[in-house]
């Protein structure tokens, strides 16, 4: 018998499939060692008003997940109702306004792909799988997003059911507190969006990118070359470095640079191409491509085979100002120790070519740097479990924060906003929730209900 009467699904600790269904929410197969005490699916927003009040009836707290993409499965967690949005994936698109109306439960590939076939585009993530809800609460550094902004900021409204239950709509005049909130926050936001109200965007003129692979040896002179030119490279451009031990999925220990560009104009492109066609080091890479025209659906395909499904992952972060003095011997001790391909470091390109809106997202730097620890085997994770946070403790002096997209705060905590906005965030958080219904990140304290 449903302990709450709604059309949508609801399976507890106890029935049959319960575990499974639950690490079916997770993309991360490395079990957290947690279980919330229900899994409610809803079908409407009846539903999830319902679901609130029964929570806060229990003494139960609430997480949420819309694609489980959540390297630390931040939303399975003790006490708790889970409270999983997948259902809620229609979107709507208004051309004339070039605005979209979506639902936390759609893929964000899904929806670039479709927009990209009507001539629009939104700064959607670079993963297949990763649905808008958690994504764009935190934060999200998307396709084409150094010149576009993060995908929040392009976040116009939302449609949320609060703490009390109240179904509101929140944008910079009506609820600003949580529409600030809610861009940035991530999986310690304080309610259920129902709906995301998007900013669209021409799709540009010219969608492509260049290529140069180079063997591990040349390591030193890559990320040197590559923090030299980083202040110059065009805003159309997404540079990155990707270190494995297997570059191309099947060669040896190496260096893929990659720049994928996103170009409104001629002479934007040529201005975006320059830096990797006039490298200084490119006759060093043993496999180069010309520029080369891509849809979103094969740069998808080439972004998953660096991600693939279950398998489990240890997952940490930073973004830093540091020179690439101080930060080569942590660069090559993070190479040196690398788990089995497909783990991988990823060096990007950032250096923020504007200033941030006003709301919880605030921290960036020039330069981010994540560790991708990955093995399909659960006896590994004495071997490899450790290595991305090991590391990100080592090089800790020289990191200004982290992102969420990559958090591991399970394990480190480290800063993911602005000291006074995590300041205002709490106080937010204090007045539109002030029983702690609703769980807030890792290494946070839980209230008593």
């Amino acid at each position: 018998m449903k302990p709450i009467a709604i059309s949508g699904d609801i399976i507890q600790q106890g029935d049959k499939g319960f575990d499974r269904a639950i690490m079916d929410t997770l993309f991360n197969q490395w079990e957290p060692g947690r279980r919330p005490d229900m899994m409610v699916t809803p079908k409407t927003i009846d539903d999830i008003i319902d679901t609130i009040h029964y929570a806060r009836k229990e003494g139960k707290h609430i997480s949420i997940c819309s694609g489980g993409h959540s390297w630390s499965a931040n939303h399975v967690r003790n006490n708790s109702v889970l409270i999983n949005m997948r259902k809620f994936d229609a979107y709507e698109v208004n051309r004339e306004a070039m605005t979209a109306k979506v639902g936390p439960g759609v893929g964000g590939s899904t929806l670039l792909t479709a927009l990209f076939d009507q001539d629009l585009f939104f700064p959607a993530g670079h993963c297949k799988g990763v649905c808008v809800g958690g994504y764009l609460l935190q934060g999200g550094f998307g396709w084409n997003g150094r010149k576009l902004g993060m995908a929040c900021e392009n976040v116009i409204g939302i449609d949320v059911v609060t703490a009390n239950g109240d179904y509101v709509h929140a944008n910079e005049h009506h609820n600003s507190d949580i529409y600030w909130a809610a861009r940035g926050s991530g999986g310690g936001f304080f309610g259920v969006v129902v709906a995301f109200h998007l900013r669209l965007f021409k799709k540009p003129a010219y969608c492509g990118s260049i290529t140069h692979v180079f063997d591990i040896q040349h390591l030193e002179d890559v990320f040197r070359w590559a923090h030299e030119i980083g202040p110059s490279v065009p805003d159309a451009v997404e540079f990155q470095l990707l270190t494995s031990r297997k570059v191309l999925k099947f060669l040896g220990p190496g260096i893929e640079a990659v720049a994928p560009i996103f170009a409104d104009t001629k002479d934007e492109l040529e201005e975006a191409k320059a830096f990797m066609l006039n490298s200084p080091i490119k006759q060093k890479a043993f496999f180069k491509t010309p520029y080369l025209k891509a849809n979103m659906s094969s740069m998808y395909r080439f972004v998953m085979t660096h991600y693939p499904d279950d398998h489990h992952w240890g997952v940490d972060n930073m973004w830093t100002k540091a020179s690439i003095d101080e930060l080569m011997p942590y660069l090559k001790g993070m190479v040196e120790t690398l788990p089995p391909a497909p783990s991988h470091m990823l060096w990007l390109n950032w250096y923020p070519p504007k200033r941030l809106q006003d709301m919880a997202y605030s921290l960036e730097d020039n330069i981010y740097i994540a560790l991708y620890g990955t093995w399909k085997d659960a006896n590994d994770i004495p071997n490899y479990g450790s290595w991305a946070k090991g590391w990100m403790e080592k090089a800790n002096h020289l990191s200004t924060g982290i992102q969420l997209a990559d958090e591991g705060l399970h394990q480190r905590m480290a800063p993911f906003v602005a000291t006074d906005n995590l300041k205002r965030l709490d106080e937010v958080r204090a007045q539109r929730d002030p029983n702690g219904l609703f769980n807030p990140w890792h290494s946070r304290p839980t209230l008593t209900l």
